[in-house]
């Protein structure tokens, strides 16, 4: 790697014998970032991550050693004014299913919603209680951590910017990378559609969305294609959501059958998404994406069974815990799928409004999009 290009900004340590400062690895070779030439010394994939020292393909300090918004950085003035010129009908698609759906929550640990109402005098309130994480959501930076086994010791967040499980669900949790840093940075901007699920029916694909049905990356540059898209269809700040099938499917359930699916064994707890591998994650890199999305309940596929940089990791690890990149789940993506497919256009203006929650792990996305 070419350290050149990275910059020492601070010094955080100091040895204890010598007393001399000893910068910390992130400080070390965090990029020295310009707004306004955001993409000056922008590392590739392979030079991920900039020190051995932190984890599988992190992007710690490429925005900076203190940057708390992550891959949100792709959005700025410019692209959102230029993803406004998406806008050609003034038409407006909501991406959200019902709070209450999937009914029961495919995890069977997170509780469904509770709604109840609650007269007053002349008006009436209602009362929501939910997890956030059982309907359509966006992953805050809180949400996944990176670790080697699953214990809390060896949990590392976003930019190296937490340093104790206790700031996350303590009775006095600290505020840094909460949900309510996405909601007051604003997300706007140009969303992408590849239908996966329509490009496997018309090439006589079977969808299975209750596998784990992986979708490559090169089955993604497959469905651009077919979508007329050309190689170079990404732009910085882009918003990619993927339609694999899953909400299709789902809806095609009996009401008995979606009641049992989340009770499925857990070698059968499986369902469709995108393949988690180093061939996707230089893929997705190099896009430089805001943000990623799709219906399906994890974007990657279930179980989790990626590898990166030689490592056991998932895509969850890398996207939230090392490049501050959230994830949307569980799009309502049916209705502007069959509209952009007969427009013939892949792109629109997208709207995210989530929670201001202060220290949140996630929220509704509220999404919204427009052609």
């Amino acid at each position: 790697m070419d350290f050149g290009a990275f910059v020492v900004l601070a010094a955080l340590a100091v040895d204890c014998a010598s007393g001399a400062v000893i910068p910390s690895p992130k400080t070390l070779v965090s990029r020295n970032y310009d707004a306004s030439n955001p993409y000056a010394n922008w590392p590739s994939y392979e030079q991920l991550p900039l020190h051995p020292s932190f984890p599988s393909k992190a992007a710690w300090g490429v925005w900076g050693a203190d940057d708390v918004n992550g891959a949100l950085n792709h959005i700025t003035n410019a692209t959102i004014l230029a993803a406004s010129q998406e806008i050609k009908l003034g038409k407006a698609f909501n991406l959200n299913l019902e709070l209450d759906i999937p009914d029961p929550p495919i995890n069977p640990s997170r509780k469904p919603l509770s709604h109840l109402y609650q007269p007053g005098s002349g008006y009436t309130d209602d009362v929501i209680v939910m997890n956030t994480q059982i309907s359509t959501q966006y992953d805050g930076l809180r949400h996944f951590p990176y670790s080697t086994n699953g214990n809390v010791s060896t949990y590392q967040w976003y930019n190296d910017l937490i340093s104790d499980y206790d700031e996350v669900i303590g009775p006095s949790p600290s505020t840094v990378l909460g949900i309510q840093q996405a909601a007051q940075k604003g997300i706007a901007g140009r969303g992408v559609l590849l239908d996966y699920a329509g490009w496997a029916e018309a090439h006589n694909i079977t969808v299975n969305a209750f596998t784990n049905q992986s979708i490559s990356v090169a089955d993604l540059d497959n469905v651009a294609a077919w979508q007329g898209l050309d190689a170079s269809w990404a732009r910085p700040g882009d918003i990619l959501f993927v339609r694999t099938g899953w909400v299709q499917a789902y809806n095609n359930l009996t009401k008995r059958e979606q009641q049992v699916l989340p009770l499925r064994s857990d070698e059968d707890s499986k369902h469709i998404g995108i393949l988690a591998s180093d061939e996707s994650g230089a893929w997705f890199w190099e896009k430089k994406l805001a943000l990623v999305g799709a219906d399906n309940p994890a974007f990657e596929a279930i179980p989790f069974a990626g590898t990166f940089g030689g490592d056991e990791r998932s895509f969850h690890q890398i996207f939230i815990g090392g490049w501050g990149q959230s994830i949307v789940e569980f799009l309502d993506l049916e209705a502007l799928a069959k509209t952009l497919h007969r427009l013939g256009r892949s792109t629109f203006f997208l709207t995210i409004q989530n929670l201001n929650v202060v220290s949140g792990i996630a929220s509704p996305p509220n999404a919204l999009a427009i052609i």
